[in-house]
């Protein structure tokens, strides 16, 4: 840029569009992850940095990184309806512009897009002028692309657990830059504590805790002036989330009324402070759905609040349930009989018509997975806790589970407007199968059992056949993967489930911005959609392929993990402890999503609350994700050395001493001890202590229960050999090892918390 004029000039604004390969063409899925690619982009001052990689996750990776004197500080998109170029929902998101100077562009934007950093214009005198640039480069793989930027004169950010951080946790910061790091600093006012740890395989590395909650920037000072500005997110502990939503829908959510939908677990509006239901309902979209109590939006509290108590139980919260089944399943929902016996078909939803309802489809598959899992958690609940009363015994709730499917697969009349979606797509909440079948078989329900496996068997042949078998309802969508890789790993197919994850990692960003980190980019990209149902949902399909499959050794491994831990923290960001909203009748409510655009909501009839969607939408599926998830994961990190996700380690006296924070605390992970693993059903740890050899385990318990319990401890992994079992060091049975999965069941009836359970090779 130079003046050739004779005045003093002023550019106030100084952007250029990026056009890349990203409309997305929903018949061909070959074309999408072959042909077309995926942008993530970091603003955030010089750090900033562009890269671009295929659907399909196969390297390598476009990157443009700004040379020295360059930055971005905003970024704008063509919305719907702003010319030829705007966003064309599911084909393309718009146009997007990066900015170096945004003075103007950032307040005539104002109510359309976001604005994070200050802006800034450039002004020349007469004669002056001004360079700026921009560098492609490839980067391999993720582990490269760190290399890439570092080459390249940009920071390499490095934050465990991820970008969302619990206020029981210090994030832990690696910072690296050619041109040195000189400090990091945390936002003023903010009252961010920074400590310096030293540095390790040339990184400068730091502890940072956040006392407040929400967002928060911190700056990396780096090459004489350079600056590179991280955004973080601070949240209560992640148990005190998952205890306050489940009072919160047990509470709050659950329509007690006389209309059709009683029993139902409706959206609930943080603008509003109250339910979104059908007789009191606000305008806009489409009513059926949005107040319907069905679909993902009605059916997903109860998986959620289901899972949360096979964990943590709790007599009102289960009672609940209880009473969504009877009312609204099986007194509406699945009402449907046929020669006097319950189908176990599932109307759409409620369409506001009390008794017969006028819309009879039932049709929608994704509905019946959501109640299945429902059904599966109560028969877990009245299995595992013979103190907590349930209205049906847990055979009933299996069988009912079990007919739900059947009913799926065997009783949708077809065509259908999303075609024969329980035998071709991949659905949310289909993780349950192997699960269900082995349930099934536990209770000597042989028949139904195989009947199921034929059904799946049948989807398995449809799915294997298909090269990228990814498709749902959107041309480029992440909901797909997770029942691909479920059957991918229940028949053997490790091809497939490699490219699932793969294809998983490659929709999710690992730029050092809260909103983007473990965030799934779907049919619109980055810009409106982040932290929805499937960042939470993906966390648990990649963490169950980094255990299952993934070698610990190399730079990748450490890559999938930070994303995969940074995506199951992320997600719990969506639930409101006051840092959505303040007001106390919203405290324990859950956003829909957050959109990190801002401006005006795609479904502009939803108000946004500083980005957040005010109405919860689809948010428990993401949740109940999560808590299938919930594992606290030893590694040897490359870069930070021994860490633990989801909770702190120390090595003392030749062990491993692990305290758990997942939210959860019930699964421990040692990948870093060849994926030694632990699990607890009927009560929680509070401390873990693992010798280095794996031939001492103590874990201390936690009941979970009002009076006695006899907890189940799962051990994989266990080096071979026979070994005691003993309780606070009293009387001891034995246990013998094959180097595989040793079940010790009822360990001992107990009370209270704080024994220690060892296990000990004779």
């Amino acid at each position: 840029m130079k003046n050739t004029s004779t005045e003093r000039l002023e550019f106030q604004d100084l952007g250029f569009p990026l056009l890349m390969n990203a409309w997305w063409n929903g018949g061909n899925q070959k074309g999408i992850y072959e042909q077309n690619v995926g942008r993530h982009s970091f603003v955030g001052k010089d750090g900033s940095y562009i890269y671009w990689q295929r659907p399909n996750g196969v390297g390598p990776f476009l990157v443009m990184v700004p040379n020295a004197g360059t930055s971005l500080e905003f970024k704008n998109k063509a919305r719907y309806d702003e010319g030829p170029f705007a966003e064309q929902d599911p084909s393309w998101e718009g146009v997007v512009e990066y900015f170096i100077h945004s003075k103007n562009i950032s307040v005539e934007r104002a109510t359309k897009t976001a604005k994070y950093l200050p802006a800034t214009s450039l002004i020349l005198e007469p004669g002056a002028e001004r360079t700026y640039g921009f560098t492609f480069r490839w980067a391999a793989d993720y582990a490269n692309l760190r290399n890439v930027l570092y080459d390249a004169g940009v920071v390499d950010a490095v934050s465990l657990p991820g970008m969302v951080v619990p206020q029981d946790t210090k994030a832990t910061l690696a910072v690296r830059a050619k041109g040195g790091i000189q400090q990091v600093d945390g936002e003023s006012g903010k009252n961010i504590t920074v400590t310096a740890r030293g540095t390790r395989k040339g990184y400068t590395l730091y502890d940072l805790a956040f006392p407040g909650l929400g967002a928060h920037q911190v700056t990396v000072r780096y090459d004489n002036g350079r600056q590179s500005v991280l955004q973080y997110y601070s949240v209560k502990p992640i148990e005190e989330l998952v205890t306050a939503h489940a009072t919160f829908l047990a509470t709050k959510q659950q329509a007690r009324t006389a209309r059709g939908y009683n029993g139902a677990y409706l959206q609930w509006d943080m603008s509003r402070r109250k339910q979104i239901t059908w007789d009191d309902y606000p305008g806009g979209g489409w009513k059926e759905w949005m107040a319907g109590g069905s679909d993902d939006l009605g059916l997903a509290p109860a998986a959620f609040l289901s899972e949360k108590n096979v964990s943590a139980p709790n007599q009102n919260e289960v009672a609940s349930l209880d009473y969504y089944i009877e009312h609204f399943l099986l007194g509406y929902l699945q009402g449907m009989t046929e020669n006097g016996t319950r189908t176990y078909q599932v109307y759409r939803w409620y369409d506001g018509q009390d008794g017969t309802p006028k819309d009879q489809g039932v049709w929608r598959a994704y509905n019946y997975v959501h109640i299945a899992n429902t059904y599966l958690n109560l028969y877990k609940i009245a299995k595992r806790y013979p103190h907590i009363t349930t209205r049906l015994t847990a055979t009933e709730y299996l069988l009912m589970g079990y007919r739900t499917l059947e009913a799926m697969f065997t009783k949708i009349p077809q065509p259908t407007p999303i075609g024969d979606a329980a035998h071709d797509l991949g659905l949310m909440g289909e993780l349950l199968h192997p699960d269900m079948l082995a349930r099934l078989r536990e209770e000597g329900r042989s028949a139904e059992a195989q009947r199921l496996d034929g059904f799946l068997q049948g989807k398995r042949d449809k799915i294997f056949a298909q090269e990228y078998p990814f498709a749902s309802e959107m041309s480029i969508d992440t909901t797909g993967f997770e029942a691909c890789y479920t059957l991918a790993k229940m028949y053997g197919n490790t091809a497939l489930a490699a490219k699932v994850t793969r294809a998983s990692l490659a929709a999710r960003g690992n730029q050092p911005l809260w909103y983007f980190y473990g965030s799934d980019n779907r049919h619109m990209g980055e810009s409106w959609w982040n932290l929805g149902y499937e960042c939470q949902l993906g966390a648990w399909q990649q963490q169950d392929y980094l255990y299952s499959y993934a070698t610990t050794s190399g730079g990748e491994f450490d890559e999938m993990m930070r994303s995969t831990y940074g995506a199951y923290l992320a997600g719990w960001a969506n639930i409101n402890a006051g840092q959505i909203s303040a007001d106390a009748a919203n405290i324990g409510a859950a956003s829909w999503q957050f959109q990190s655009e801002k401006g005006t909501c795609n479904y502009n009839w939803i108000p946004l609350l500083d980005g957040w969607w005010a109405w919860s939408g689809e948010a428990d599926l993401g949740f109940w994700g999560a808590l299938r998830a919930a594992t606290v994961n030893v590694v040897e990190d490359r870069i930070v050395g021994l860490y633990a996700y989801g909770g702190e380690v120390t090595e003392q006296n030749g062990a491993y001493v692990i305290t758990p924070k997942d939210g959860v605390r019930q699964r421990l992970a040692l990948y870093n001890k060849g994926k030694f693993g632990l699990q607890i059903d009927k009560a929680r740890f509070t401390r873990a202590q693992v010798s280095a050899d794996l031939r001492d385990i103590r874990v201390t318990l936690q009941s979970v229960v009002t009076g006695s319990y006899s907890p189940d401890i799962t051990l994989r992994n266990l080096p071979a050999g026979t070994y005691q079992v003993s309780v606070n060091g009293g009387a001891s049975r034995s246990v013998v090892s094959n180097g595989g999965e040793v079940v010790v069941k009822d360990v001992r009836t107990l009370t209270g918390n704080g024994h220690v359970v060892r296990v000990v090779a004779m």
